[in-house]
């Protein structure tokens, strides 16, 4: 499977501008749906052009049953989702190769450093 594969969809900030990220992940902990997710960069066509941060979100549900999603609300909640997103990677290889995780480590690190 490639990232091309995975869900799609959009998010629209608070200055209007919209984000496509491909859904990687669904954690459930404490009761509670997160997907995590990674940024992709879209041209004119839709076609994909460059992949960005992965971004972990709490799945909540509207009163009309539909589905959004929000940012995490506390740093240890945040810390249980990394968590769970770490051991997911550690046991799935595919995943790990798909999103070379090496190159995403190294760019943390390098913000680490600044």
């Amino acid at each position: 499977m490639q990232k091309e594969d995975f869900e799609v969809f959009v998010l629209t900030d608070e200055n209007n501008v919209d984000h496509h990220f491909v859904l990687l992940a669904k954690i459930e902990d404490s009761g509670k749906e997160y997907w995590v997710c990674e940024e992709i960069m879209v041209d004119e066509k839709g076609e994909i052009t460059d992949f960005g941060e992965i971004y972990p979100f709490q799945v909540k549900e509207g009163e009309n049953g539909d589905l959004f999603v929000d940012s995490i609300e506390t740093e240890e909640e945040f810390e249980r989702v990394s968590a769970a997103w770490n051991e997911l990677l550690e046991k799935d290889d595919e995943l790990r190769g798909m999103l070379d995780v090496e190159e995403h480590e190294h760019e943390h690190d390098e913000e680490e450093d600044n």
